[in-house]
């Protein structure tokens, strides 16, 4: 009886160790619905990894920011920071490669980087100039002087937009947020089909377009990819196409939808006087013929190239103020006069229709800001409104069947833009 009485706390005590040692014993075994805490994630590890502006750690000095003031000078803003005059006249020299600091705009963004010393003096290290939202300028002041000019990363996103006209495209697009480069795309592209001062109430679009972002703000649109307008109960469609020689617009019959020449060659402009051969000039008390259209605009409006062609004189003269003169081929000629600066276009370049070739202004004889369009046909100034221009070239025949698969993929994805007609409201989305 004893000897059992052993063996039984013997079976039971190894019973209890054995227990034990499993439940003490650590498992890799890890439940995939477990959620761990936040210090197990990559936040963790933030403090270990250097934050960076234009590429340049931040942890390694101050910043100040600014921008341009009018009549400001490099030596006016670098002074401060106790950079030594003859560095700011040797950057003066060799920015000219790069973007000449003689060339700051006022209201333009910039960064100066630099470090304070034990005597609480502030020293610059680098200065950041921001031209545009494309690109930004580094002037390296540390260590040896230089500048590079770099390109920030554009991320090109598709979107959609689709809306009932209520009282105007540019209404209806920029309602829901649209830009007013996307306006100027869309009246572009149906530009010698519809009159955008025509449109009715209850016409309705639908486009499909690439909005440019930079770090998460948009920058501009890129291509449109594809269209449909219904006005008066008539459809027109568009359909971005590269034929290998740059994109153009086509129908569903691969017939191009524009002209050789835009429609507008400025921007949300209005006309504000036709070609007359008679006008009465009310400032001179007399009548003098006017053999061009006036399109008014702001101050700074870009001007478009009206074609692809030469330009041929890019000048000054007391009647003409700034203007700039393109031969597109033997038939014709375009002018643009009064423009307030040129664009980079030299004379003797080759543009496209479509380039930025300078801006609206009021130099010359001119009462206002404006741009007054002229237009040859074999050398004589005709009616830019009234003539019968010749269209872009249709598709070639080995193209046709690239495009219609192209074409087909596009009406699809209109197809899916949902319609909101109903209450006459305007849908954009992410694609």
């Amino acid at each position: 009886m004893n000897k059992r009485l052993a063996a039984l706390i013997a079976v039971c005590l190894i019973a209890i160790v054995t227990t034990v040692y499993f439940i003490s014993k650590p498992t890799f075994l890890f439940d995939e619905n477990e959620v761990f805490p936040d210090e197990f994630s990559e936040v963790a590890f933030e403090d270990a990894v250097p934050l960076f502006k234009f590429g340049i750690p931040l942890e390694l000095f101050d910043t100040e920011e600014g921008k341009i003031k009018r009549n400001q000078t490099f030596a006016d803003i670098l002074l401060p920071f106790n950079v030594a005059r003859q560095d700011i006249f040797t950057m003066d020299k060799i920015s000219k490669q790069v973007f000449s600091v003689r060339n700051f705009i006022p209201k333009k963004r910039y960064t100066i980087f630099y470090n304070t010393d034990s005597l609480d003096k502030k020293e610059a290290a680098y200065f950041v100039y921001e031209p545009n939202d494309l690109e930004y300028v580094i002037y390296q002041i540390q260590d040896s002087l230089a500048v590079f000019r770099e390109a920030r990363n554009v991320e090109i996103v598709e979107r959609t937009m689709a809306g009932v006209i209520s009282e105007t495209l540019d209404h209806s697009i920029r309602a829901e947020g649209g830009s007013a480069a996307l306006v100027s795309a869309m009246a572009d592209v149906f530009g010698w089909q519809i009159d955008p001062k025509m449109l009715r109430k209850g016409d309705w679009f639908k486009i499909i377009y690439e909005d440019r972002m930079v770090q998460g703000q948009s920058v501009g649109i890129g291509n449109i990819i594809g269209a449909e307008f219904s006005h008066m109960n008539n459809s027109y469609m568009a359909y971005s196409y590269d034929d290998g020689e740059g994109i153009d617009f086509f129908d569903e019959n691969g017939e191009s939808v524009q002209k050789a020449f835009l429609r507008y060659p400025v921007e949300f402009s209005r006309i504000s006087s036709r070609y007359n051969p008679s006008r009465y000039l009310k400032m001179y008390g007399r009548r003098q013929a006017h053999l061009g259209t006036d399109f008014a605009a702001g101050k700074g409006t870009p001007i478009k190239a009206a074609g692809d062609g030469v330009i041929i004189a890019r000048s000054f003269t007391a009647p003409n103020g700034n203007y700039v003169k393109i031969r597109h081929n033997g038939t014709y000629t375009t002018g643009y006069l009064h423009m307030s600066k040129f664009g980079k276009f030299k004379n003797g370049q080759r543009v496209r229709k479509g380039d930025i070739i300078g801006y609206v202004g009021n130099t010359g004889y001119t009462t206002g800001p404006h741009l007054c369009f002229r237009f040859w046909k074999r050398g004589k100034q005709v009616d830019f409104l009234k003539e019968k221009l010749p269209a872009e070239k249709p598709l070639a025949t080995e193209e046709l069947l690239k495009f219609e698969v192209a074409m087909e993929l596009t009406n699809k994805r209109l197809n899916d833009i949902p319609n909101t007609w109903a209450d006459e409201s305007i849908s954009a989305s992410k694609e």
